[in-house]
């Protein structure tokens, strides 16, 4: 093996040196800025993903640690199966499953509150190219939702969200534009 893998020429290293990083989004955007400013590419991140099996209290300590309220689901292959997110684990879904089945809230997992990716709506990045950060905000004020995915060629390439959105910009985007459907909605709204 000696001979078929011989060792590369190294050279020191100049001081000075700086270390590569992937490009930062901009701190401060605004409603006419391209919406790529606010795109979370997954080409660029690590999407945060996790089983369909794994308990919804793993799932949120997985929400927590990483700063994201939305974790997409996939199998071993890393195929979509859906999508969790914290509004659905603090919702009323795993309270009414706790009580119709008489399964403990540690016994819940996440197949058993997710949105299946049938019913996940996305967005399609050919149709993005022209879009601004103020389409992207009604888009997700239309949805009624916190983030939306976006695919490429058939894959997820990344995803808005609008925590992301209201840090660059400055403000809540969602403040008073979006109804509350649950109680943790609620509470959050009033926190």
């Amino acid at each position: 093996m000696k001979d078929e893998f011989a060792p590369r020429d190294t050279i020191p290293l100049s001081l000075g040196t700086v270390v590569t990083h992937p490009e930062k989004l901009p701190e401060l955007v605004h409603l006419n800025d391209p919406a790529a400013t606010v795109f979370t590419d997954f080409t660029k991140e690590h999407p945060i993903t996790i089983g369909p099996d794994v308990s919804i209290q793993r799932a949120m300590e997985k929400m927590k640690n990483s700063g994201i309220c939305v974790l997409l689901v996939t199998d071993e292959e890393q195929h979509l199966l859906g999508e969790i997110t914290a509004d659905e684990i603090m919702g009323d879904k795993p309270v009414r499953l706790t009580k119709s089945n008489g399964m403990s809230h540690s016994d819940i997992t996440v197949s058993m509150i997710m949105t299946p990716a049938h019913k996940v709506r996305v967005l399609e990045i050919e149709h993005l190219r022209d879009a601004r950060v103020g389409h992207i905000i009604e888009t997700l004020k239309a949805l009624e939702s916190r983030h939306v995915l976006v695919i490429e060629n058939g894959s997820i390439r990344g995803l808005y969200r609008a925590g992301q959105i209201s840090q660059q910009l400055g403000h809540n985007i969602m403040d008073d534009e979006m109804p509350a459907h649950t109680l943790a909605e609620i509470v959050h709204s009033l926190g």
